[in-house]
């Protein structure tokens, strides 16, 4: 597969998350409640027990007025214009490994490529988020999308673009592992 799994800790989205809680000042209790969670979630999220769902984990970002990005930002200054595959931002969510493709520092286009286990995916909530348009590429195997009502299938080489603002959600179907690459404008996922 083309994108490498990052065993160290830095490529968990728990500690991460703690991390940029610390950073902000705010309280685990208070993180938790503006996102609508538990505080004990968040602390078995933080230390890595458990992995929530792309939509959990935008709530959780958004609740310390951050975006997703901010997981994947680089360090001040950072400006560099290539990246290469072995210095990509790793981020693990619940059988999804997120690889950022573009710079961290990039703000109006992201480029994700996401390996998707089987039965894995965003959340079975439809969820909208900040942005304005984004496109799925099926790189290898296949991946559900779904927009509204509707339900689209896709398989390698299809790609379906939507506003970000519209209830979506997605998963993979299959019993082996998808590869597809998301592109986000601007860069607020």
């Amino acid at each position: 597969m083309s994108a490498q799994a990052d065993p160290s800790p830095e490529g968990e989205v728990g500690p991460r998350l703690r991390q940029l809680r610390e950073q902000k000042g705010v309280s685990a209790r208070q993180v938790a409640q503006l996102a609508g969670l538990t505080p004990a979630y968040l602390s078995r999220l933080e230390n890595g027990r458990v992995s929530p769902t792309v939509a959990t984990l935008a709530r959780l970002v958004a609740a310390m007025g951050e975006t997703m990005a901010t997981l994947f930002s680089e360090p001040p200054g950072s400006h560099e214009s290539v990246v290469r595959r072995a210095d990509r931002h790793l981020m693990r969510s619940r059988g999804v490994l997120d690889s950022q493709v573009t710079p961290g520092w990039a703000k109006r286009l992201e480029i994700l490529e996401s390996l998707v286990e089987p039965g894995q995916g965003s959340s079975d909530a439809l969820h909208t988020h900040a942005g304005e348009e984004e496109c799925v590429l099926v790189l290898e195997g296949v991946l559900d999308l779904y927009l509204g009502s509707e339900r689209f299938h896709l398989e390698v080489g299809d790609s379906a673009t939507f506003d970000s603002r519209t209830p979506h959600r997605w998963r993979n179907p299959a019993d082996e592992q998808s590869r597809v690459l998301w592109i986000i404008t601007p860069a607020s996922y």
